[in-house]
Parts: structure tokens; sequence; C-alpha cells
């Protein structure tokens, strides 16, 4: 991730208790690509918690979870009790 598409990110996310608005109001100096760009890193992001996720949730409930691997069609998240 170049430093650009870095500073943008650190912009949106200085306030985390933002909505969608106020997050994309921190992002009003992105160029085009530069948002395409966060979009596609916010998604594989997304993907990187939900393996991670289900990697901690196979390991709580004595599965093997000695390799990352993708969760499970329709994973919502591990949530324990």
């Amino acid at each position: 991730m170049n430093k650009d598409l870095s500073w943008h990110i650190e912009q949106a996310a200085q306030e985390s208790d933002l909505d969608s608005i106020g997050l994309a109001h921190n992002l009003g100096d992105a160029t085009l690509d530069q948002l395409h760009d966060i979009v596609a890193f916010a998604e594989r992001l997304k993907e990187a918690a939900m393996v991670e996720m289900w990697g901690r949730e196979r390991e709580a409930t004595g599965m093997d979870s000695s390799t990352l691997e993708l969760p499970p069609e329709g994973y919502t998240g591990y949530n324990p009790s």
C-alpha cells in the first residue's frame, strides 16, 4: 500500500465510531483511484479478519487450527459466549 493510501485510511480511521457518512467526509481528499484501492484493501482486510476469527473459533472448540483457512460459506464471525 503506498504512503498516500495509508494516509487516507489513517485519516478515515481517526474517529473509529464514525458512521459511513462521517468516514466518507474524512476521505474527501482521496482521488477516485485511491478510493477504489481503499475498497479493495477493505475487502481483503475483512476477509483476513474472518479467517483469523474462524481460526480462533476452531481453536476454542478443539478443532485443528494449525493452518489458516477460509471460513465456511455464510460465516458471520466468532462470538464466544
